[in-house]
């Protein structure tokens, strides 16, 4: 017995020296803050793809404009982390997106053949999804809360950019969100659209918003409607070119500060509208709302 228990300890040692080795490769846990800024990435790959793809027998400046935005979501950052978790997807998803801007590029290939590769970079970002992100953080409210939110700062950033604004304070290394900022310029009443590309994303994005908020939409709630009208009201602002002060304001008093209450989000608040403020949220969603996102879990009573 005793030379059982002599080599029984070396070995459990060397099995709990495995098991800390294997975590580490997988890399850290994710919080809910990086989850809902990776997973909008995700969503705003998925809206230029599809744009460009749309765009593409039409219109080949906007289909490029889309082609290039959609290799902005999913950072160099991310894709080390999909390595680290699966070097399969991650080489994969690379090679679909040059392969997807160089055929955009080209401006040579068919509308099948551009379908096709936006089908296949769409199943390669649901298995980078299910590589990086936990199912608990997937069917986490608060998360997908703040998905909608950043979505709708990325209707808010393209639609600035539609109006030729000029943008502040952006980082490549960044995935956009609502944190990124305009600077007002003097003719910021003008509903003119120079930017037809952003425009088409703008729209895109609070839709998508839309669609998201209505899956967690929660029974009972007062502020409920009160929100999806809001994020109504923002589709139809933006659908009918109003000026930039009326969509901001509209983002800034009747849907971050609900969003916010809703779903405890801990979003920054912000005061006033001057220049270079962020809308409805800090760079790191407020930075304490993790705890939060850990505690609300999706059913199917919420929607």
């Amino acid at each position: 017995m005793k030379k059982v228990i002599q080599y029984s300890i070396p070995v459990m040692l060397l099995l709990v020296g495995s098991i800390i080795n294997a975590n580490n490769a997988l890399g850290h846990t994710f919080s809910g803050d990086e989850s809902a800024s990776f997973l909008a990435g995700i969503e705003m790959t998925k809206i230029e793809l599809k744009l460009a793809a749309n765009q593409a027998a039409s219109n080949a400046t906007n289909a490029k404009a889309h082609a290039d935005h959609a290799t902005e979501h999913i950072t160099a950052n991310d894709t080390k982390e999909i390595k680290e978790r699966n070097s399969r997807v991650a080489d994969e998803f690379n090679k679909s997106m040059t392969d997807f801007v160089n055929a955009i590029d080209s401006g040579s290939a068919s509308g099948s053949d551009v379908n096709t590769k936006v089908g296949n970079i769409n199943d390669i970002l649901s298995e980078i999804v299910s590589a990086r992100i936990d199912k608990e953080q997937l069917d986490n409210v608060t998360v997908k809360a703040l998905v909608v939110n950043d979505l709708v700062g990325e209707a808010l950033e393209h639609y600035g950019g539609a109006l030729g604004m000029a943008e502040e304070g952006h980082d490549e290394n960044q995935s956009n969100s609502s944190t990124s900022e305009h600077k007002e310029s003097p003719n910021n009443a003008t509903t003119s659209i120079v930017n037809p590309a952003d425009y088409q994303s703008s729209q895109a994005a609070v839709s998508r918003a839309i669609e998201l908020y209505n899956e967690i939409k929660p029974s009972g709630e007062s502020n409920a409607s009160q929100l999806a009208d809001s994020l109504n009201t923002l589709k139809t602002k933006i659908d009918n070119k109003s000026p930039f002060d009326e969509v901001d304001k509209t983002v800034d008093d009747k849907i971050s500060p609900v969003l916010n209450d809703m779903f405890k989000l801990n979003l920054a608040e912000e005061e006033g509208h001057s220049e270079g403020e962020n809308h409805g949220q800090d760079e790191d969603h407020g930075g304490e709302n993790q705890s939060s996102s850990e505690n609300q879990t999706n059913d199917t009573n919420s929607k």
